[in-house]
């Protein structure tokens, strides 16, 4: 099927292509509904315990999250992450375009070079220098890892995965010559973090541990830090980069409560506070916000390589509704971005040290 006939064919379903009229108006409506529940809650100085939410009680991961987050999104078929995420690191967060709204909108750099430019300033915030032992917690395709590993000739790393397909993918590249993950400096566990043991990772082994991505998922990151801290040397630090909200908005907290539940079951946007909260474990040494037109732009540029490449993706690799369920992501994800200029919903780093 030409790829104009796909497109025609899938609106004929209401699945409307990027760019289109119809999907345009869905978002802008969207988009004004949440500058509207961003402004209501912009004075909140409520804590998540107040609307029956603790991040420093319960177990470090949901069932959800173990169950289904993992085979309901993370574990789709490699072809369609491949079709829209940057061609050299395959990295699903958020790349990096500029300080304010208006750099974030007008860089005139390709999404590959705004991986690179994220993993530049995490490199730069978590301190990593070349002969340290680092820790990738949730490594994704192995993209921040790839970056380290091509970046510092004596770094070695340790990447924890529970994706079944992400994994594939890194045993698969780990066994390429002349491939970074094969350079014999990177090590793969495949499993949850909370349920790999310490001793297998290595008590106090550490100079940084980082994630991204993974504190949207975690329920106690009170459990969290703990078992990090076990795990780096004495002078070791530790970087989260996650999204977040700057008010604390009640809905975010779980995701049962929104529509992003369909996605993520178990996760949470927590407000940009929160893990600064955390100091029983380890000292919180420094944060950021990165402002959310970079996630806004970064998603607008996956759905339109996605609709690029829709040829090739229907119906070899997804159905009609598999279809229509990432058109709806990126939309979702993209409106919650942009109100506010991104200065409401964005992305928290937070350095620790132990």
């Amino acid at each position: 099927m030409r790829y104009s006939s796909i497109r025609t064919d899938l609106a004929t379903s209401g699945i409307f292509p990027y760019g289109s009229p119809e999907l345009v108006e869905f978002e802008n409506r969207m988009a004004r509904y949440f500058e509207r529940e961003y402004s209501r809650w912009e004075d909140n100085q409520c804590h998540p315990e107040d609307y029956g939410v603790s991040s420093f009680e319960g177990d470090m991961t949901t069932q959800d999250f173990r169950e289904q987050s993992i085979d309901q999104h993370y574990d789709n078929e490699f072809q369609v992450f491949k079709a829209f995420l940057d061609k050299d690191y395959l990295a699903y967060t958020m790349a990096y375009y500029g300080v304010t709204r208006d750099e974030a909108q007008s860089a005139d750099i390709s999404l590959e070079e705004a991986q690179k430019n994220k993993y530049s300033l995490i490199v730069k915030r978590a301190q990593i220098k070349d002969g340290q032992k680092i820790l990738d917690l949730g490594c994704g395709f192995g993209g921040l890892s790839k970056y380290l590993l091509q970046r510092f000739p004596n770094i070695t790393i340790t990447g924890i995965n529970p994706s079944d397909v992400q994994s594939a993918y890194i045993r698969s590249r780990s066994g390429e010559p002349g491939h970074p993950l094969a350079s014999g400096r990177f090590k793969l566990i495949e499993g949850f973090f909370d349920q790999i043991p310490d001793f297998e990772l290595g008590l106090a082994s550490y100079d940084r541990i980082v994630s991204m991505g993974l504190l949207e998922h975690i329920s106690n990151m009170d459990l969290l830090f703990q078992k990090i801290a076990r795990l780096l040397v004495r002078d070791g630090k530790c970087f989260h980069h996650c999204i977040v909200s700057v008010p604390i908005i009640p809905r975010f907290l779980k995701s049962a409560d929104t529509i992003m539940g369909a996605y993520y079951p178990g996760a949470h946007i927590w407000p940009y506070d929160e893990p600064s909260r955390h100091n029983k474990h380890l000292h919180s040494a420094d944060r950021w916000f990165v402002n959310g037109m970079n996630y806004w732009r970064t998603l607008d540029i996956w759905h339109k390589r996605f609709w690029d490449a829709i040829d090739q993706l229907f119906p070899a690799h997804l159905s009609k509704p598999q279809i229509d369920e990432w058109n709806k992501y990126f939309s979702l994800c993209k409106v919650m971005f942009i109100p506010c200029d991104g200065e409401m919903y964005g992305n928290g780093q937070y350095l620790f040290e132990r």
